[in-house]
C-alpha cells in the first residue's frame, strides 16, 4: 500500500532510471510529488470559440474531432509519424498535429468532443493551428487534469515534463488526508487560513482563481511560520549557552580617547548595545548594519578592546586577504595586545606559529580569512569573534567560529556594510540581534554618479586625468581579470594597458586575484603611500580598501554587476575631505538605459538601494543565502513584510506559552528539522 514515506519507485511506470531523473527535482519519495508546488499556472479554464483564437497565446478550444489522417515524415534520417486532426465548434475550424502518438488515431474517431490546449499559432497554409497540445474528453470535470482548467507547470528537467509531474499528483491526491494538520486551530482561525488537505489539493488543481489565491497564502504563512519558530528557538538556545561576561567601563568615551575622530551618534549607541550583550554570561550575537564608510570598523575595534583587556582573545575573520591585511595593520597600531595575521598565502612555519598562540591561552588578537576556518584550526580563551562581510561566509562556516572554545561559547559580531531590508532581518537574521550605524561620519563629502555612454567616454576620462594631476587617486574596476571570447567585457589587464596609454605620466597599477599575495600586498601599500596613482582592479577591491586621497571611481561593464555590489565599489571614494565622482561605462547604449544602472545614478541610499537588488536579483544572490535553506521557499517571499510580520508574531506567541514545543510534537519535529538544514548542513 502507498504511504507518503513510499520511494517513488513503488509507483508504477517509475524505474530506477526515471527516479534518477527525479531526483534532480528533489522528489525521491511519494510525499515529495505533493509538495513540489508550480512555479507558475497556465489558465485554459475558458474555452475559446476557433473563430476568435489569438495567435501567440496560450488557449483552450472544445471542438469536436471532423478527421484524422496518419502521415509520415522525415527530420534528418529519423521517421516521424504525424497525426493530423481537424477540429471544429460553430465557428470554425483548428488544424493539429501530433507526433509519434501511434495509437492518438484510435482513440480520435469522428465526431468525438475533446479539449485541446496550447499555443495558437498560423501552420504552413495559413490556417489557425496548434502543435501538440494537451488534450483530454470532454467529461466529468474531476477528470481534467491538463485542459479546461487552471492548470498547473512545475520546474522540469530532461525526461520529467510538467505533464507527468501533472499526471503522478493527480493519482496522488488521495494520500494528501495522510498530512497532519501542524497548524494549531486558534492560528488558523485567527487568520482565515484554510487547512492543509484543502491548500495541497488546491496548490496544484485550484477550481479558479480565489481558491488558488487562498491556498498560496496558507502555504506562504507555513513556510514563514517555520522559518520565525526555527529562527526565535535557535535565538533562545543561543542565549542559554555559557560565554564569559565581559566587565563594561564606567566611562565609554575611556575607550575610544586615543582615537584621530570623534565617534558618531549611532556609532556609540551600537556600542553601548554590544557592551551590554557581551557583559552578559550568554553569548552575544550581533549584527552591525551600516552603509560603506559608516565607521563599523572602528566599533568592532573598541568592542575588541574591551575583550583583550578583560583577559580574552579576539578572532576577525574578513573576506579578501588585501581586507585582512588592512585590518591587521589598522589593529595592530590600535591596539595595545599583540596582533597577528593568518591568510593562507603565510608560509607553513608562521602558519603554524599563530596556531600554536590559538591553542594556548595567551591574550591575542588574531585577524584572517578562511584560513581561521581550518579544520588544524583550534583554539582556546576565546572571548570574540568578529565576522567582516558576513555575507561571504557560508552558515556552516559562520557557526564553525562559534565553536572555536572547548568551554564557553564565544559572543559574536557579525557586520556587513550592505544594508538589510527590513524583512529579512525578521527571517534570515531572525536569531540575531541589529545594530544599524544610519550616519556618516562628519566632513564626508557627497559622492556624484554619472552612466557615462560609450560615445562619451573620452570627456569622463579627460575629468580623471585633471582629478589626478592635482594630487588626487582614483580606481577602475573591470569585471574580468583576461579577455573573454564569450563576453564582450573589458579585462582588468586590457584596461590597464589601455589606461597607461590614455593617462602618460601618471603611475597606474594592477591588482587582481591571480596575483601572489606578496605581489598584491606590494601593489596595495603604494597605492596607500600615493605612489600609484590610478588603481585597476578586479572585485577585490569591492569591501574594505581605505584611501581617504581616492575621488574617483570608474567601473567597466557596468552593468555586469548587482547594485549593491556597484554601491560598494562606490563606497571606496568619498572617505575624505574633497567631492568624489563614480563614473558608470557600460558596454553598449543600451546597456546605459537599464533601469539598474538608473537606480545607482539617482540614489545614494543603501537602503532603498538594497531593497530594489532583493527585487531584481532574489536574496540567495544578494545576501550568500544559497546554502542557508532561505533560498529553497517554494511559495513565499523574503519581501511579504505583512505576512512576515503575522507568521513572526504567532511564532513569539507560541513560544511564549511552550518555549520547549512539548504541546506541539509536530512543530518541534519541523523546526528541528529546519534548524538542521538552516544552520548545520
Amino acid at each position: 500500500m502507498l504511504r507518503l514515506s513510499s520511494p517513488v519507485t513503488d509507483l508504477p511506470r517509475i524505474g530506477d532510471a526515471k527516479a534518477s531523473v527525479l531526483r534532480k527535482l528533489n522528489i525521491t519519495h511519494v510525499r515529495d510529488f505533493l509538495f513540489t508546488f508550480p512555479r507558475k499556472y497556465d489558465d485554459f479554464s475558458e474555452a475559446t470559440p476557433i473563430a476568435k483564437l489569438e495567435v501567440g497565446k496560450q488557449q483552450t478550444v472544445q471542438a469536436k474531432v471532423k478527421s484524422v489522417k496518419n502521415s509520415y515524415g522525415f527530420y534528418g534520417r529519423r521517421r516521424v509519424l504525424r497525426v493530423f486532426v481537424e477540429l471544429e465548434d460553430p465557428t470554425g475550424t483548428l488544424f493539429v498535429t501530433w507526433y509519434n502518438l501511434r495509437f492518438l488515431a484510435q482513440q480520435l474517431p469522428v465526431g468525438r468532443e475533446i479539449y485541446v490546449a496550447g499555443m495558437v499559432e498560423i501552420n504552413k497554409i495559413g490556417k489557425i493551428a496548434m502543435r501538440s497540445p494537451a488534450f483530454e474528453f470532454v467529461g466529468s470535470e474531476s477528470d481534467r487534469v491538463h485542459t479546461a482548467a487552471i492548470t498547473p507547470v512545475y520546474s522540469e528537467t530532461h525526461g520529467v515534463t510538467s505533464r507527468f509531474i501533472r499526471y503522478q499528483v493527480k493519482q496522488l491526491l488521495p494520500l494528501i488526508q495522510a498530512v497532519p494538520e501542524y497548524l494549531p486551530k486558534d492560528i488558523i482561525k485567527r487568520h482565515k487560513l484554510i487547512g492543509i488537505h484543502k491548500a495541497l489539493s488546491a496548490v496544484h488543481f485550484p477550481k479558479d482563481k480565489k481558491e488558488l489565491a487562498a491556498a498560496e497564502r496558507r502555504l506562504r504563512f507555513d513556510e514563514l511560520f517555520f522559518l520565525q519558530l526555527a529562527a526565535l528557538v535557535r535565538r533562545r538556545q543561543q542565549k542559554e549557552a555559557d560565554a564569559p561576561a565581559i566587565p563594561i567601563p564606567k566611562n565609554m568615551e575611556s575607550l575610544a580617547h586615543d582615537l584621530p575622530f570623534k565617534l558618531t551618534g549611532a556609532q556609540k549607541e551600537a556600542l553601548r548595545e554590544i557592551l551590554k550583550d557581551m557583559s552578559r554570561p550568554h553569548p552575544m550575537n550581533r549584527l552591525l548594519q551600516g552603509d560603506v564608510g559608516s565607521g563599523k570598523s572602528a566599533v568592532a575595534l573598541l568592542a575588541a578592546r574591551l575583550v583583550l583587556k578583560a583577559g580574552h582573545k579576539v578572532l576577525y575573520l574578513a573576506p579578501t586577504e588585501i581586507l585582512a591585511r588592512q585590518q591587521y595593520e589598522a589593529f595592530s597600531q590600535a591596539l595595545d595586545v599583540e596582533t597577528k595575521l593568518l591568510v593562507g598565502a603565510m608560509k607553513e612555519r608562521d602558519k603554524q606559529s599563530v596556531k600554536k598562540l590559538l591553542k594556548n591561552t595567551e591574550v591575542v588578537c588574531i585577524i584572517g580569512t578562511h584560513a581561521l576556518l581550518q579544520e588544524d584550526v583550534s583554539s582556546q580563551n576565546v572571548g570574540l569573534v568578529i565576522v567582516d562581510e558576513q555575507h561571504r561566509f557560508g552558515v556552516a562556516q559562520r557557526k564553525a567560529l562559534t565553536q572555536v572554545n572547548d568551554g564557553d561559547a564565544p559572543h559574536l559580531l557579525s557586520m556587513t556594510a550592505t544594508p538589510i531590508p527590513r524583512t529579512l532581518n525578521l527571517t534570515v537574521y531572525g536569531d540575531l540581534d541589529v545594530s544599524v550605524l544610519n550616519e556618516l561620519p562628519p566632513g564626508r563629502k557627497p559622492i556624484t554618479t554619472k552612466i557615462i555612454t560609450p560615445s562619451a567616454r573620452e570627456e569622463a576620462i579627460v575629468h580623471v586625468l585633471e582629478e589626478l594631476h592635482q594630487g588626487r587617486q582614483g580606481f577602475v574596476v573591470a569585471p574580468l581579470i583576461e579577455e573573454s571570447e564569450k563576453l564582450q567585457l573589458k579585462s582588468a589587464k586590457q584596461t590597464y594597458e589601455e589606461m597607461k596609454k590614455w593617462l602618460p605620466g601618471i603611475a597606474v597599477g594592477l591588482v587582481h586575484g591571480q596575483l601572489k599575495s606578496e605581489e598584491k600586498e606590494t601593489v596595495m601599500r603604494n597605492f596607500a603611500a600615493g605612489a600609484i596613482q590610478l588603481l585597476v582592479s578586479t572585485a577585490v577591491v569591492e569591501v574594505g580598501v581605505n584611501i581617504p586621497n581616492a575621488t574617483m571611481m570608474v567601473i567597466e561593464g557596468a552593468e555586469r554587476f548587482g547594485l549593491a555590489q556597484l554601491h560598494q565599489f562606490r563606497g571606496r571614494i568619498g572617505r575624505g575631505a574633497y567631492p568624489s565622482t563614480c563614473y558608470l561605462f557600460p558596454t553598449t547604449e543600451e546597456a546605459a538605459r537599464s533601469k539598474r544602472l538608473k537606480i545607482i545614478e539617482q540614489s545614494i541610499d543603501g537602503f532603498k538601494i538594497a531593497e530594489e537588488d532583493l527585487k531584481l536579483r532574489g536574496p540567495g544572490e544578494v545576501y550568500g543565502l544559497q546554502q542557508s535553506g532561505f533560498s529553497d521557499m517554494k511559495v513565499a517571499s523574503l519581501l511579504d513584510y505583512d505576512m512576515i510580520k503575522m507568521a513572526r508574531g504567532e511564532a513569539e506567541k507560541i513560544l511564549k506559552k511552550d518555549p520547549e514545543l512539548t504541546k506541539y510534537p509536530i512543530l518541534q519535529k519541523k523546526v528541528a528539522q529546519k534548524n538542521a538544514i538552516t544552520h548545520f548542513e
